[in-house]
C-alpha cells in the first residue's frame, strides 16, 4: 500500500468500478470504462487496480483466499510500455514489457537478432510460471504469432541433482531447443560437451544457487557428472572458464523462438518443394529462393540429429512450423484482467499494423516464394475484440472516445487533472498549496531526494505551512494525511495529479525543464545560446540513434522503407554493422552504418499512423516517383515565387525595435522560455519591424507557451 497510489481508491468512483469487476469475475464479464484519467491519475489506477484485483487477498466477506491474477495491459505505443512497466516496479510490482518481434524472410547471418526473441520468450515463460503480475504490450504485439505454450514447456531443459543425464541425449535436447554447439562456450545460445563436463549458455534462466537464493538471467553454467548423476553444478566465467558460484537448480529456455525437428522439417521440405513446382517458369527469382530454401532444409534433415535451428527463414513458414497458431493472447486464461490505455489510440495502431501487414503478405504472395494458406503471422483483429469479450476489460482513457456503440458494464467518470511540475518555481508551489488548502484538499508533495525534501520542508515551514516528511510505510493512505498541513515524499514518484471529487492534489517538484524567472541579461545569454544551437542542428548529419525501429525512412536510392534496426552481419567471412530496411514483400536492404547519410526519416502522408506503401526493390517505380515530385516541385516554385514578389511590393507596417519598456517586461515574465520558443520570438520580431506583410504562422501544442 502506498499513499500515491492509494489515493486513487478514496474516490468513489474507483470503489464502484472495483466492485463491478469483481462481479465480472462471477458473472459474464461487460467491459467498464474509467474515464477523465490524467497521466499520473492513470499509473496510480492501474497499480491499484493490480494490486486490489490480481494479487492473493483473503475475501473478507467469504473468508476464502483470492488466486494470484496476472494482468494483461495494452497500450498505444512502445513508450508508453515501457513507462507504465517501470511505474510498476517502482511500486513493488512484477511487470513485463512484451515486445513486438521482426520477422525475418531471409537466409542471412545474423549475429545479435535475437534478445527480442530471448525477451519474449522470458515473458511467455514467466506467464506460465506465475511470474508476473502485469504484462504490458502493444495491440500487435499481443497478435503476433509465437510458440505455443506447450511447445515451450517441451522445449525447455530443467537440471536438478536428481536429474538423470545422458550428455549425447541432453546434447539433442539442446539443439533442438535452438543452442549451437561450440568448442567452447563464449555467448548465450552456445554449448560444450567435453567428457563428463557440460557447459551452456542460457540466453536466458531460472537458477537456485547453493545458498537457495534464486537468480535469473543469462548465465553460463557448468555440469560436471559422475556417471549419469550431477556431481557440481554451477556458474562459470566464459572469458576465464572459471566456476564462480555453486547452482542446485536450474531452468532452461530455449535458444530461439521458431523451431522445428526432424518432422517438422519433413513437413516443411514438402510445402518448399510444392511452392517450387508452383513457381517453375515463371518466375526466376522465386525459383532461386526456393532452391535456396530447399537446399537447407534437406541439409538439414541429413544432420545427425535434425533441427531448424541454423535456417534463418523460418519465420516465413511460422504456420507450417506451429499450426497452433498461437500468440500471446493464448497464455492468458479467461477471466484475465484486461486494461487497455487510450483506447482509440489502441484502435488506430491495429488497423495500421494489419493494413502493413497486408502490404507484407501481399508482397510475398505476387513473388510466389509462399502459398497463400500459409503467408500467415498474427492473428485477425477479431481476435482483439473476441480476447476484450472473454475478459475483465477496463478501458482507461482520458476521453471516451471509440467507445460509441459497445455494451458496457459500467461508466465511471474521475475528475482528474494533471499537475504540472514546480520544479524550482517555489512561489508558484506556495501560491497553489494555499489556494487547496483554502479548498479543504489534502496535500502530498514530492521531492527529489531525501535532501531536496528536508530542504522544501524548511522553506515551506518559512512560509507558515504545516509539514510533515513521513517514515516509509507510516502514512499509506489519504485517511491518514492529516489535515492542514503537507506530506512531503521522496522515495516514490509519479506525475502530479489533482482528484477533484475526494479533494487530493499530488503536487511534484521533480524536475521537467520548468525552473523559476531569469534575469534580463540571462533572457540574452539564452537567446545567443539557443540561436547556436539552431545552427548546429542544421548542420548536423543523422544518427542512428535518431532512429526507433519501425520508423518508415527514405533512402535516396531504393526508396520508401521501415528501418528495422542495427545489426551484425558476417558476409565473406567478415563481420560489419549494417543498417536494416524492410522494403515491400520479402524485400530487405542492408547498408553498412557509414552509409547512413542517405538515410532520411519519413515525413509525408501517414507518417503518424504508419500506414505507409512502401517502395518495391528491383523496380524503377521510386525512381519514376521522383521524377514527378521534381516536376511537381517546379510548379509549387513557380507559384510560390509570383505569391512571395507580389508580398513584396505591397507595403506593411514596420514596428520599432525594442525599448526598455519592452525588454523589462520580457525580464518580469516568471517562466523560463524554452530554446525553440527563444528563436520563435526573434524571427517574429523580426518579420515585425520589415516593411512587407508579415508571412508567419506559431504552431505547437496545446499548453506550452503561445499565448505568452
Amino acid at each position: 500500500m502506498n499513499l500515491l497510489t492509494s489515493s486513487i481508491r478514496a474516490d468513489g468512483e474507483y470503489t464502484q468500478l472495483l466492485e463491478a469487476a469483481r462481479r465480472n469475475f462471477r458473472d459474464k464479464p461487460l467491459p467498464l470504462l474509467a474515464n477523465g484519467m490524467c497521466e499520473g491519475a492513470a499509473e496510480a489506477f492501474v497499480v491499484a487496480l493490480i494490486e486490489d484485483i490480481c494479487l492473493p487477498r483473503t475475501d473478507e466477506k467469504t473468508g476464502k483466499a483470492t488466486p494470484h491474477r496476472t494482468a494483461l495491459l495494452v497500450c498505444p505505443e512502445e513508450k508508453d510500455c515501457l513507462r507504465l512497466k517501470q511505474t510498476m516496479e517502482r511500486f513493488g510490482l512484477r511487470a513485463a514489457f512484451y515486445a513486438s518481434r521482426d520477422l525475418s524472410f531471409f537466409g542471412v547471418s545474423v549475429a545479435s537478432s535475437h534478445e527480442y526473441e530471448h525477451e519474449r520468450l522470458k515473458v511467455l515463460s514467466g506467464l506460465i510460471t506465475g511470474g508476473y503480475d502485469c504484462v504490458v504490450t502493444t495491440p500487435d504485439a499481443a497478435l503476433g504469432y509465437t510458440m505455443p505454450p506447450d511447445r515451450l514447456l517441451a522445449a525447455s531443459v530443467h537440471l536438478d541433482f536428481d536429474t538423470r543425464i545422458d550428455p549425447a541425449v541432453l546434447a539433442t535436447t539442446l539443439v533442438a531447443a535452438g543452442y549451437a554447439r561450440v568448442d567452447m562456450v563464449e555467448g548465450a545460445g552456445q554449448f560444450a560437451l567435453r567428457g563428463g563436463i557440460i557447459d551452456v549458455c542460457a540466453p536466458y534462466g531460472s537458477f537456485v544457487d547453493d545458498e537457495g537464493v534464486t537468480v535469473e538471467g543469462c548465465r553460463a553454467l557448468r555440469i560436471e557428472l559422475f556417471d549419469d548423476e550431477i556431481d557440481r553444478m554451477g556458474f562459470f566465467d566464459p572469458t576465464s572458464q572459471r566456476m564462480t558460484g555453486g547452482v542446485d537448480r536450474a531452468d532452461l529456455l530455449p535458444a530461439r523462438e521458431v523451431l522445428t525437428d526432424a518432422d517438422g522439417l519433413a513437413e516443411l521440405e514438402a510445402v518448399i518443394r510444392a511452392q517450387r513446382q508452383t513457381a517453375s517458369g515463371r518466375k526466376t527469382e522465386a525459383s532461386h529462393l526456393l532452391d535456396e530454401e530447399l537446399a537447407a532444409v534437406t541439409a538439414a534433415r541429413r544432420a545427425p540429429h535434425p533441427t531448424g535451428a541454423e535456417l534463418r527463414f523460418l519465420d516465413k513458414y511460422m504456420t507450417v512450423i506451429y499450426p497452433e497458431r498461437a500468440s500471446l493472447l493464448d497464455y492468458f486464461p479467461d477471466k484475465t484482467l484486461f486494461m487497455i490505455r487510450s483506447n482509440s489510440a489502441v484502435g488506430d495502431r491495429l488497423r495500421a499494423a494489419e493494413w502493413q501487414m497486408n502490404e507484407t503478405v501481399k508482397g510475398l504472395l505476387e513473388s510466389g516464394v509462399i502459398a497463400g494458406k500459409y503467408a500467415e503471422y498474427t492473428k485477425p483483429n477479431t481476435a482483439f475484440e473476441v480476447f476484450l469479450d472473454k475478459n475483465v476489460t477496463v478501458h482507461i482513457d482520458s476521453l471516451s472516445y471509440g467507445m460509441s456503440g459497445k455494451r458496457l458494464g459500467g461508466i465511471f467518470g474521475f475528475r482528474t487533472r494533471h499537475m504540472v511540475s514546480y520544479a524550482e518555481n517555489l512561489p508558484l508551489l506556495t501560491e497553489d498549496l494555499t489556494s487547496y488548502m483554502r479548498g479543504g484538499y489534502r496535500l502530498a508533495v514530492i521531492a527529489e531526494n531525501e535532501a531536496a525534501a528536508r530542504n522544501l520542508a524548511e522553506i515551506l515551514d518559512e512560509a507558515g505551512f504545516d509539514c510533515v516528511i513521513p517514515d516509509e510505510g507510516t502514512i499509506t493512505t489519504p485517511d491518514e494525511m492529516p489535515r492542514g498541513a503537507v506530506v512531503i515524499l521522496w522515495r516514490d514518484y509519479l506525475w502530479g495529479y489533482e482528484l477533484m471529487t475526494p479533494k487530493i492534489a499530488i503536487l511534484s517538484t521533480n524536475p521537467d525543464g520548468r525552473t523559476g524567472s531569469l534575469s534580463a541579461s540571462a533572457i540574452k545569454s539564452r537567446k545567443q545560446s539557443a540561436i547556436a544551437k539552431k545552427k548546429k542542428n542544421a548542420e548536423a548529419i543523422l544518427s542512428y540513434n535518431d532512429l526507433d525501429v519501425g520508423d518508415i525512412v527514405v533512402h535516396e536510392t531504393y526508396g520508401i522503407g521501415r528501418y528495422t534496426g542495427i545489426e551484425n552481419l558476417t558476409t565473406g567471412g567478415v563481420c560489419r554493422d549494417y543498417i536494416g530496411i524492410q522494403y515491400a514483400g520479402s524485400d530487405k536492404l542492408y547498408i553498412p552504418v557509414e552509409k547512413l547519410d542517405m538515410v532520411s526519416k519519413y515525413i509525408g502522408a501517414h507518417a503518424d499512423d504508419g500506414m505507409v506503401k512502401l517502395s518495391k526493390l528491383g523496380t524503377d517505380h521510386w525512381n519514376r516517383t521522383k521524377a514527378k515530385t521534381r516536376a511537381v516541385v517546379k510548379e509549387m516554385a513557380k507559384d510560390l515565387i509570383k505569391l512571395y514578389a507580389e508580398r513584396r511590393r505591397r507595403p506593411g507596417h514596420s514596428f520599432p525595435p525594442d525599448d526598455d519598456f519592452q525588454r523589462d517586461f520580457e525580464a518580469a515574465f516568471e517562466y523560463e522560455e524554452t530554446d525553440s520558443q527563444l528563436v520563435a520570438i526573434d524571427d517574429i520580431k523580426a518579420d515585425m519591424q520589415k516593411p512587407t506583410p508579415m508571412d508567419r504562422l506559431l504552431c505547437g501544442d496545446v499548453g506550452y507557451g503561445k499565448t505568452e
